[in-house]
């Protein structure tokens, strides 16, 4: 038997980039404490809530575009059929 390789890092890899980008925003930030320890706190939340918001403009964008085609396409027809 092999040895078994996972394609998920491991935990460790997670925490300690989430513990550099922590300090990373403790030093560079110039407030107070408080905001320091904040923001440093919910960091990952930013690149969370972008996969998020691309996750549903392309659910939506794929319900909404055979919509607006065939919409358009009844427009366009009605005024072909009420012009001639």
């Amino acid at each position: 038997m092999g040895l078994q390789t996972s394609r998920h890092p491991p935990l460790t890899t997670l925490l300690s980039i989430y513990v550099v980008g922590v300090l990373i925003g403790l030093v560079v930030m110039r407030d107070p404490i408080g905001p320091r320890l904040a923001t440093a706190a919910v960091w990952p939340l930013g690149p969370m809530a972008f996969v998020i918001v691309l996750t549903i403009l392309l659910a939506v964008s794929a319900v909404l575009w055979p919509v607006a085609v065939l919409g358009t396409a009844v427009v366009v027809g009605a005024i072909v059929w009420l012009v001639t």
